[in-house]
């Protein structure tokens, strides 16, 4: 309940401002490229038409109303950081961005604190902390794509080296803890991969420091058997054989309903008839913990949403992709800010992307704002650098 009222509520505080500076006049509007208008048409189609062949039940029904006022506070922050010529508002997105996730750091330190500094349940299971965020899988993405933009703002020519020196090692080494904290392994293994990318392109020597230092890390763990069952114990190793029910339910689900899908927030209402007895004590738990769900994302669109789903997944995806390549493209020879955003970008999607085949929160799930905000801030930055890019090239040309 209280999702909704704060949804409602920052969608009428946004509307206020956007009225307020834009009017009614709707050719005075900012307008996204025509990219990010097919990519949102065919999102909303997906879920509409979705919604409609299900039966129109209260679930999807309520996944369409949240979507189409997920897209249109979306649009208000395009609108926001698009009605300057510069750059300028990017840098209030992510101010916003990184004071949330502070917030929510604090959140866990609390309930950590609090714990006595827990880190072992019965000294054999790693806890897992997520504060007020509630899901640790979730806010570890929020602290990576944190991680990322910070890395890109050590880089940037319009931050001051005195913020350089003080505030974001600050903030870096708070969120790395924090990604600690939540013990998520597939935000853990994603990030390590898009910031291979970033410093790839950024700064090539600092892979080769960090190549020795992981094989440093690697002969000291093979010779240290209590270090090893740390980190046995931290990767949680047992539990990966577990998914093999979550994966084998959203297969059979989709064998059924390949076309169509389940509807949209109905794969929890049919998961329970898609596991077998042996299973059925352990996914108990997710009555009272959580949703279940295939732990994939384009598997889980395609059971809700059928052939939509799979083409929603591949356009979330490749949509940004093109786009961030292509931002890359224009700028590699300047290497200035926008190509600095570009890698930065580019990262992002490698972080979620990877992270897609293990999760399915944070991209897009019906229009929850606490899990998809961060990845679509990324999406419209790269929408307004891609868009202001395309301008600048559409003058040259004519000129």
């Amino acid at each position: 309940m209280y999702r909704d009222i704060f949804t409602i509520s920052a969608l009428l505080l946004l509307s206020f401002f956007f009225l307020k500076k834009f009017g009614l006049d709707i050719n005075e509007y900012p307008k996204p490229p025509k990219l990010a208008k097919w990519l949102i048409s065919i999102i909303f189609v997906t879920v509409l038409f979705s919604t409609s062949i299900s039966g129109l039940n209260s679930e999807s029904i309520g996944a369409l109303f949240r979507t189409s006022i997920f897209f249109l506070i979306i649009y208000f922050y395009y609108a926001f950081i698009a009605s300057k010529t510069g750059d300028s508002n990017v840098y209030y997105l992510l101010l916003g961005l990184f004071i949330s996730s502070l917030v929510l750091s604090i959140s866990v330190y609390y309930d950590f604190v609090r714990s006595s500094f827990a880190l072992f349940i019965f000294d054999i299971l790693i806890t897992r902390w997520a504060g007020a965020f509630g899901n640790p899988n979730s806010l570890a993405l929020v602290v990576s794509i944190n991680i990322i933009f910070i890395i890109v703002l050590f880089y940037s020519v319009k931050v001051s080296r005195k913020i350089k020196l003080t505030i974001l090692p600050i903030l870096l080494l708070n969120f790395g803890i924090i990604l600690f904290l939540t013990n998520s392994r597939a935000a853990i293994l994603s990030l390590i991969l898009s910031l291979i990318f970033l410093l790839y392109q950024l700064e090539k020597k600092i892979i080769i420091y960090l190549i020795s230092l992981t094989f440093i890390l690697f002969i000291i763990y093979l010779t240290t058997p209590f270090l090893q069952e740390l980190v046995n114990i931290y990767l949680r190793l047992e539990t990966v054989s577990q998914r093999d029910y979550l994966w084998k339910a959203g297969l059979d689900m989709v064998s059924d309903y390949p076309l169509f899908g389940v509807g949209p927030e109905q794969y929890p209402k049919y998961f329970y008839t898609y596991i077998p007895t042996s299973g059925s004590y352990f996914f108990n738990l997710y009555i009272i913990l959580q949703k279940p769900h295939p732990h994939n994302y384009s598997l889980w669109m395609i059971a809700e949403n059928g052939i939509l789903g799979l083409v929603t997944a591949l356009s979330i995806f490749g949509f940004y992709f093109y786009m961030s390549a292509k931002l890359i493209k224009w700028n590699r020879n300047n290497r200035d800010e926008k190509f600095l955003f570009a890698v930065g970008l580019f990262s992002v999607g490698i972080l979620v992307f990877v992270r897609s085949f293990f999760e399915v929160e944070g991209i897009f799930s019906y229009g929850f704002i606490s899990r998809d905000l961060p990845f679509w801030i990324s999406y419209i930055i790269l929408t307004f650098f891609y868009n202001q890019n395309l301008n600048e090239l559409h003058l040259k040309n004519d000129t």
